[in-house]
Order: structure tokens, then C-alpha cells, then sequence
């Protein structure tokens, strides 16, 4: 029997994948954001919230949002049917009262809460819902690219939506707290403002005459929202820069009261009077993609599965953790987060570091004198560059970093120049993690599509199991198949710092999407 999404053992993380430079961020809440469950915010809060964010891909078109740091500002403006709860992680039903799969998982039916409106006044009604869902579905964009699932959407009834699948989509109902759960008004979804001045579900509404746009967005908080008190700023102001020294100069100045900060600005945001550093759990995953497992380009090196564990032997995690970033990260073997239940602590330290190994399996694989790989050089790996030439060079591994631009930095993968990519990714659920790691869907995670007669006899078995007690057994096996032919090389999970104010609290407790609950007024 499907348990309630309350209740569901597979629970949902921070997304945060997109960021085009080194900032983790994670999140939190400072209450339970749910009416009448003990928020511990204020609807009399009047306070201002000051962020400063690094730029990402802003639109305000429900079909095109993606899930970056601009979901700081559309997840404000767009309600959401779920949310993630700040304690467990687990997908919560927010704007949705409840849902429910049938028994083989191909459809879900979705109840909304009573009192929810647009923000000029107009009832939420299920077909806003349905209508917003199938544009979405039918609109080329990273929701599409997330929804291959989804046939259709229909309003049963004022209160009721039915989502119709091709097949069980077990990642599906944690989107519902990302962008494919936000609700527009289905009037608007044709509108030419649509993507600037949308007519927003959500608790704040966007001031365009104070908001400068890709500088400064100014949001306003909304009376009439259903829950307001779960939000105490009633002003909200979005700064975008991407230096990260400026970032850290306006908290100092107290022109911003929240941002996050590198481990090296820690102990100089920590010295501003009253100001606090939080450490988040771990929101960000860092690892080497092998692009190239069917060995069908120049370089068919990592077609062996002997030479893509010799490159999980050569890597020094521990010190990489340690040294490189000043302990606010953890070695990890595996691409599922110790936060998720997939995760499997036997399978930690399968390639504790061993560079004499690392030589044997090259020398064993036809390559005793190493090879030369280029590798995409971006602003997310200067860092890394270094030790991992270091590292991989000294079993025999040269790298040879390739400078791209930023703007090329999600798509250069695609093309197929390159065989070896230092990846960054975000914090999702265990089943969006297998999603993108292990089906043709991965996109920049899976780019070759890769698959195997075992890959897909197990993730055949996860698509037909809805019962999420009885395929978190299959999942687990999928992951320890994943660490033995090692698809992949893991490096570190590293956390968040977050900067904020006297007054401003921010406390991670499971690692949320980027969201304006992760902020709260300290004492209320």
C-alpha cells in the first residue's frame, strides 16, 4: 500500500546543482512551516530580509524555472503543493492537502487546502493546477526534460487534480516541492508578462518598480495569503553579485543580512558584531564523471572498469576533505547522501586511498605508462585543479584542464569532446538521484545515456515497485553496483556557510531547496 508523502521513507534534499560558482548552499527553516503545527514565526513580523545571492537563470514563467538560487525569488511569488519539512527532509503536502497513487503508480490524485488565491484576489482552482502542469509538460524547458513521465493533467473536480503517467515515476511527487509544484493562474499562462510580472499563488508578490532586473528584486509580502504567518519578512530584498568578496564586503557594511560565504571568509563574517556562521549539512556533491563507458571516442580508457576504479584509488579524499576544504566537507565513495536512506555506510572507503592499486589496475588494463585526458577547466574547479592533477598524474593520469566558458559550463558535456568532467551537483531525493544517475533521462549527470543489462533490470524493478518499503532494497543494490563498477568517482559532499545577521537565524536541519523558509527572526 503507498504510505502518506509524510510518512514516505525516501525523502527529499537540497537543489542546488546549478550554481556556476563554488557556493554551496543548503538550507533550512526556522519553524515548521505549516499553519497550526507550531511555526515558530510571527504573522506580526514586520522585519526586512536582506539576501545577496550569486546569479543564476531567472524567469518567471512557470514552464521554464529551474531549480537554482532564483527559487529564491519564484518560490516566493509561485505557491507550491508541497514543501520539504525542515526537521526529516520528507516531501510534505503544502498548497496540496493530500495525494494518492492507485495501486500500479500511474496516476496521482492531488486534493488542494481550502483558502488559497492568486494575488489579485481570485480563487486557486484545481484546473489553474492541471493547466499549469500540462503547459509545463508541453513546453520545451528543464521541466519537460523532468516530466518525461507525465501524460496529462485534469480537474476532477473545484478542488481535485489527476495526474496521468506513461509509467510509475518515483521522483515525480518530490518535484511537487521543486518547480514542476508551483501553480499559476491559468488565465495568465498566455500572458507576454507572464515571465516578469506574473499574477502569483505564493506568500509574496514581486514590487517591479523597486526591482532592478539581474541586479536587485524587491519582494513584498502578501495580507491575503492563507498561511502569511509562516513567513515573517514583510519586505524582502534580492541582491545578485558574483563576487563572492563583495558578497562578504556588503554583510560586513550591513547592506545584506544573509549570505553565504567560502571557508575562507568564515572567521571574517564570524568577526562582524552579532553576526552568526552556519555550517549546513552537507548540500553539495563533487565528482568525476566518466563520459565515455561505452568506449566509443579516441579515448576509450574508461570503458575499462579497472581504469575507472584505478581512478577512485588515486584519490586522496580524506586530505582533499581535510586540507583543500578546510574540513567542511566529507569523503564519500557513493553519489547518495548520508541524509537519504539509500545511502550505505559498508560502502564507504571501498577505494580508501591506494595509488600502488590505482598503477596495477592501469598497467593490468593495457596502460602501464598512464594515459593524457583533457578535462573542462570552469570557475567551480579551479580549486580542485591542482590536487587532482596531482593525484591522477602521480599513478600515471595527466590531466590537461581546458579552459570553457561559464555560460557553456551545464552543456559542454553534451557534446561528447570530453571524457572526464569534475561535476557539481546538489542534494536531491534518492530517487531523482537514481533518475538522473542511472536511466538515458540523467542529462548532464548521465550525457551518454549509459546503461547495462544490471542497471536496467534493477531500475525496471524500481519503476514497477510503488510500495517505497519494499524498493528501498533495490535502490540500495543499484548503489552498491554503482561503487563495484565504479561508474562514477565521488570525490567530497561538502557543506554550506551561511552568514547572517543579529536578528536572522538561519538552521539547516535536513538540507532544503533554495527557499525563503530557510530564514527566520530570531525569538519568534
Amino acid at each position: 500500500m503507498f504510505r502518506s508523502p509524510a510518512r514516505r521513507r525516501f525523502r527529499v534534499a537540497a537543489v542546488a546543482a546549478a550554481l556556476a560558482v563554488a557556493l554551496p548552499l543548503a538550507a533550512c527553516s526556522a519553524g515548521n512551516p505549516s499553519s497550526g503545527s507550531g511555526s515558530s514565526t510571527s504573522s506580526t513580523a514586520t522585519d526586512t530580509l536582506n539576501l545577496a545571492i550569486p546569479p543564476s537563470a531567472l524567469t518567471l514563467d512557470p514552464a521554464l524555472m529551474q531549480p537554482t538560487v532564483s527559487r529564491y525569488i519564484w518560490g516566493s511569488i509561485y505557491e507550491s503543493l508541497a514543501y520539504w519539512d525542515p526537521k526529516t527532509g520528507a516531501v510534505t503536502p503544502w498548497a496540496a492537502k493530500k495525494w494518492t497513487y492507485s495501486p500500479d503508480g500511474k496516476t496521482l490524485t492531488i486534493e488542494l487546502r481550502n483558502g488559497l488565491t492568486f494575488s489579485d484576489g481570485s480563487a486557486v482552482h484545481a484546473s489553474d493546477v492541471a493547466a499549469t502542469i500540462n503547459r509545463s509538460v508541453n513546453t520545451a524547458g528543464y521541466i519537460q526534460s523532468i516530466d518525461t513521465a507525465v501524460d496529462s493533467a485534469e480537474a476532477t473536480n473545484d478542488k481535485t487534480v489527476v495526474v496521468h503517467f506513461k509509467n510509475y515515476d518515483p521522483k515525480w511527487v518530490s518535484l511537487l516541492g521543486r518547480e514542476a509544484g508551483v501553480i499559476a493562474k491559468a488565465s495568465d499562462l498566455n500572458s507576454p508578462d507572464i515571465a516578469t510580472n506574473p499574477i502569483g499563488s505564493g506568500p509574496y508578490t514581486l514590487d517591479t518598480k523597486a526591482t532592478v532586473a539581474g541586479t536587485k528584486y524587491v519582494l513584498q509580502k502578501r495580507k491575503d495569503y492563507w498561511d502569511a504567518k509562516a513567513f515573517p519578512f514583510k519586505t524582502i530584498n534580492i541582491t545578485i553579485t558574483n563576487d563572492p568578496t563583495a558578497q562578504l564586503n556588503a554583510f560586513k557594511a550591513g547592506q545584506v543580512n544573509a549570505t553565504a560565504v567560502t571557508a575562507q571568509q568564515a572567521a571574517a563574517a564570524k568577526a562582524v558584531s552579532g553576526a552568526t556562521v552556519t555550517q549546513t549539512t552537507a548540500s553539495t556533491m563533487y565528482w568525476l564523471l566518466f563520459l565515455d563507458k561505452y568506449g566509443k571516442s579516441a579515448n576509450p580508457e574508461f570503458k575499462d572498469v579497472r581504469v575507472r576504479q584505478a581512478v577512485n584509488y588515486a584519490l586522496d579524499r580524506e586530505g582533499i576533505a581535510k586540507k583543500l576544504l578546510q574540513g567542511y566537507a566529507t569523503p564519500t565513495d557513493q553519489v547518495f547522501f548520508p541524509s537519504r536512506e539509500v545511502f550505505d555506510s559498508k560502502l564507504e572507503k571501498v577505494y580508501a586511498y591506494n595509488p600502488a592499486k590505482a598503477k596495477k589496475l592501469l598497467a593490468a588494463a593495457g596502460y602501464p605508462d598512464g594515459f593524457t585526458i583533457e578535462i573542462p577547466s570552469s570557475q567551480a574547479t579551479t580549486q580542485f585543479e591542482p590536487t587532482l592533477s596531482q593525484e591522477l598524474g602521480a599513478v600515471g593520469i595527466k590531466l590537461k584542464w581546458v579552459p570553457i566558458p561559464e555560460s557553456q559550463t551545464a552543456s559542454i558535456i553534451l557534446t561528447g569532446q570530453y571524457q572526464l568532467y569534475l561535476k557539481q551537483s546538489g542534494i536531491v531525493s534518492d530517487p531523482y538521484t537514481a533518475a538522473l544517475y542511472f536511466t538515458p533521462q540523467g542529462g548532464t549527470v548521465n550525457p551518454e545515456k549509459y546503461t547495462d543489462p544490471t542497471i536496467t533490470d534493477l531500475y525496471d524493478k524500481i519503476t514497477t515497485t510503488v510500495d517505497t518499503d519494499k524498493s528501498l532494497a533495490i535502490y540500495k543494490e543499484l548503489n552498491k553496483y554503482a561503487v563495484d563498477q565504479a561508474l562514477a568517482a565521488p570525490v567530497t559532499m561538502t557543506s554550506g556557510l551561511w552568514a547572517t545577521s543579529q536578528g536572522v537565524t538561519f538552521v539547516d536541519r535536513a538540507g532544503l531547496p533554495a527557499d525563503i523558509r530557510q530564514f527566520g527572526v530570531a525569538g519568534k
